[in-house]
């Protein structure tokens, strides 16, 4: 409709004096006209890439492990007045979850049943939600290389949705015989193989990484969600780099035009394309996020704070000067 706007999510990567830790700012924004609302999302991580279970994994905390730091901002397009600053944890991840399931509402089988979840945290979690919210789902199926972690999620979600939730021991079984399948993992590596893939199915990623170079073949039609690749800034030379950078990148891109029939989720939600035009059509997801969302999602949970009475006032005086720029 043209009625909202993206700036390409962007990241600073600065080294560290610990070898194991480079530090990462990221940031992204949006606009949107009716709402009259800007958004920007920041996020101040140090990043790590450990081998656990048998695979690389991207890391994040704020000074200390078990702690983050991501922030919305909000901006009145009205007036330009700061009117919020919001955590991003939960919207974080409610907003690829449900992101993913409006992809889901228009690209999987409308008598999809069975969904397979590789990964057990918060992206995990708001996936499924997101599921259920658009198709009826009567089974879903879980792993996870931490056993305790994928059990506690399938009694979780289970007891959640009132569905039957399976914590499996490999990936493979999660895929064999789902309807869509999701990769919600922090792997820097394929967590999902072509030759597993069946036909009908529905695929997600919130990692490009996380789809193997051999999915690419199978997929009949490839829908994206973001605004151009991810802006790379570098305080070193290119031979000093760290393994994972965030973000998408040139070499998987070459990998999806090999899909017959691509597109943006925009063009596939006004109507422009359609999602799936057969049974047996394989369909894949990307869901790599716009500063959109946050703007989106933070001005509506702003907006439910403000009537429930929620948050904290903070003077306005604090923002704003009475000096010219």
């Amino acid at each position: 409709e043209g009625s909202g706007t993206n700036r390409t999510k962007s990241n600073i990567q600065i080294p560290t004096e610990n070898p194991d830790y480079w530090y990462r700012y990221c940031s992204m924004e949006g606009g949107l006209r009716k709402a009259g609302v800007v958004g920007i999302r920041i996020k101040s991580d140090m990043v790590s890439w450990p081998v656990m279970h048998g695979k690389v994994r991207t890391l994040w905390h704020c000074v200390e492990p078990g702690r983050y730091c991501g922030l919305i901002l909000l901006f009145s397009a009205r007036n330009g007045e700061p009117i919020a600053i919001l955590n991003d944890g939960y919207i974080q991840h409610m907003r690829v979850g449900a992101t993913a399931a409006i992809a889901a509402k228009y690209m999987a089988r409308e008598d999809a049943s069975v969904v397979g979840i590789i990964g057990s945290g918060g992206m995990a979690e708001t996936h499924l939600q997101g599921y259920a919210a658009v198709r009826k789902i009567e089974q879903a199926k879980v792993y996870s290389p931490n056993q305790a972690h994928r059990e506690d999620y399938a009694k979780r979600m289970s007891r959640e949705l009132k569905i039957d939730v399976l914590p499996l021991d490999s990936a493979r079984e999660v895929v064999r015989g789902s309807h869509i399948v999701a990769c919600c993992t922090d792997a820097e590596e394929p967590v999902i193989r072509g030759e597993w893939i069946e036909e009908g199915m529905h695929v997600t990623c919130v990692k490009t990484r996380e789809a193997g170079e051999d999915s690419f073949s199978r997929f009949h039609r490839y829908v994206s969600y973001r605004s151009g690749l991810c802006e790379q800034h570098w305080t070193t030379p290119e031979d000093w780099r760290p393994p994972g950078f965030g973000g998408s990148f040139p070499g998987y891109m070459k990998h999806a035009e090999i899909v017959p029939k691509r597109s943006h989720l925009t063009a596939l939600l006004v109507g422009r394309v359609s999602g799936r035009e057969s049974v047996e059509e394989i369909n894949f997801f990307e869901s790599e996020g716009t500063g959109i969302q946050f703007a989106a999602v933070g001005y509506r949970v702003y907006t439910l704070a403000r009537q429930n009475g929620l948050g904290q006032e903070l003077s306005l005086d604090w923002f704003t000067q009475t000096i010219r720029n």
